[in-house]
């Protein structure tokens, strides 16, 4: 808190008490005070050599994860103006968040329904969902039922019912607004810069006409790419005449792209293993999908080429955790 009273040290105007009393009306919480408050400079914005402000500093310790959340009553309204409200402020590395209506309805369903149920023994975790079913669903949403496709997926082995913040900014929703794609815009990702996440199915896809991702209610990732020259088969047949070729670049860039969302992003809000799955099908129709052969096909991404050997491919594997070796 600034001061630009007479009193250097702005003792004057501002004591401990006074502060931890400001703090107690405005923020319901069980907190502690670790250290004295003390006054320390502040700078001087004009670049005067004496500093003009000064600052109280409070050291509090961290609320115990049994307390969270601390509500603060008072909110900034449009004109910077403290007005009757509420918000609960959450803290991530070196920014403040503030927690969603939905979470926050969510929080107190919760809270409601604990005081009033019965105390039932306390519920085994799920067992994974099926991965095909999901694959079906967003297949059958997509309409892309004639298509060939590429799955990824991934699938927690100790799933919730649903998962804490599904719609939330910091949640799955936020995670497919932000992916923090490496090329957002020229690259070959899962990002959209005028598509959001839509409810369906208890889930929240964001999709367009040739590639999707979705995030399910129990955590599981279904992602999705057509297989032709829209999307994973990207400018071999334009630039160099080859129908069903599929573009080493693309294919690799979009596998890695979903392993650092899913891996850094998703994954850590559920504990346990995870399960990661990798499915192509329809490969085998006209025009059949060809690749380069080899486990590192070196450039130019056109040349000699195998065939696929089946109509569908299913791999799957416990997930390491890191993106890259995951990718691989």
């Amino acid at each position: 808190m600034a001061d630009r009273g007479a009193d250097p040290a702005g003792e004057a105007l501002l004591t401990v008490d006074e502060m931890e009393h400001l703090i107690a009306t405005w923020v319901v919480a069980v907190w502690q005070r670790r250290a004295l408050g003390e006054f320390a400079p502040g700078w001087d914005p004009d670049g005067d050599s004496e500093p003009a402000d000064h600052y109280f500093v409070m050291d509090i310790e961290g609320l115990a994860e049994t307390n969270r959340w601390a509500l603060v009553r008072k909110v900034l309204n449009d004109n910077d103006q403290f007005t009757e409200g509420w918000t609960v402020p959450i803290r991530h590395d070196d920014r403040t968040t503030t927690m969603s209506a939905d979470d926050a309805r969510r929080l107190m369903n919760d809270g409601q329904r604990s005081r009033t149920a019965p105390p039932w023994p306390a519920l085994a975790p799920l067992p994974p969902s099926d991965p095909s079913q999901d694959r079906q669903h967003l297949e059958a949403h997509l309409r892309w039922d004639e298509l060939p496709i590429m799955f990824w997926q991934s699938t927690p082995q100790n799933a919730p019912e649903l998962i804490t913040g599904l719609h939330s900014q910091e949640g799955i929703r936020g995670a497919l607004l932000d992916q923090n794609a490496l090329r957002p815009q020229a690259g070959f990702n899962f990002s959209s810069e005028y598509k959001r996440p839509e409810p369906y199915r208890g889930g929240l896809p964001l999709a367009d006409s040739r590639r999707a991702i979705a995030g399910g209610a129990d955590g599981t990732v279904t992602a999705a790419v057509v297989a032709t020259s829209e999307m994973l088969g990207w400018g071999m047949e334009q630039q160099f005449g080859e129908t069903g070729r599929i573009n080493v670049v693309t294919l690799s860039e979009m596998t890695l792209e979903y392993f650092r969302l899913v891996d850094k992003r998703i994954r850590p809000a559920i504990s346990g293993s995870w399960q990661h799955r990798i499915v192509a099908t329809r490969f085998a129709q006209e025009p059949v999908r060809t690749l380069a052969p080899g486990a590192n096909p070196e450039f130019p991404v056109f040349g000699a080429a195998s065939q696929v050997s089946a109509d569908t491919w299913n791999q799957s594997w416990t997930a390491y955790g890191d993106p890259e070796q995951d990718a691989y």
